[in-house]
């Protein structure tokens, strides 16, 4: 019976370890940048905790979300630091001159950032979904677009 309970507050054990929220960045050309986390619900150490975003425009205003300037046509690699494994990612266009749409990913973590003309100059913010065991956790990436080298 002891057997019993020990194995039980065993594998009962193994729920409770506490896996911190990951983090997130991207390269950009030769640029790496860590992401400003967004929204987020996660489960671990036996506590759930939940905490909603601004809006895009609402922390683009406040200064949280500070675009770096670039003139695109290149391929975002995006990288996660976390001590659990990821399960999905999907990035979305949140705010731009042309609107909003949910952006191609591949499974190497990275998608394609537009260049000047193809797509208007301006500010161009993307949020990155990940889904994890421990719950979904998405960050913003801000860029600017311009003509030439930003």
């Amino acid at each position: 019976m002891w057997l019993a309970a020990g194995l039980l507050l065993f594998a009962a054990g193994c729920e409770f370890v506490a896996v911190p929220l990951p983090t997130a960045s991207v390269t950009l050309q030769s640029v790496r940048l860590d992401l400003p986390r967004g929204s987020y619900c996660w489960s671990s150490g036996g506590k759930a905790t939940c905490a909603d975003s601004a809006s895009a425009d609402a922390l683009l205003e406040s200064g949280y979300l500070k675009p770096l300037r670039t003139a695109g046509g290149f391929d975002v690699q995006v990288a996660f630091q976390s001590k659990s494994e990821l399960r999905t990612f999907q990035v979305q266009r949140v705010k731009s001159p042309i609107g909003t749409a949910t952006e191609p990913s591949t499974a190497a973590l990275s998608f394609h950032l537009p260049a000047v003309p193809a797509a208007p100059a301006g500010v161009y913010i993307y949020m990155i979904t990940s889904t994890w065991p421990q719950g979904d956790v998405s960050f913003f990436l801000p860029v600017e677009l311009t003509s030439g080298a930003g």
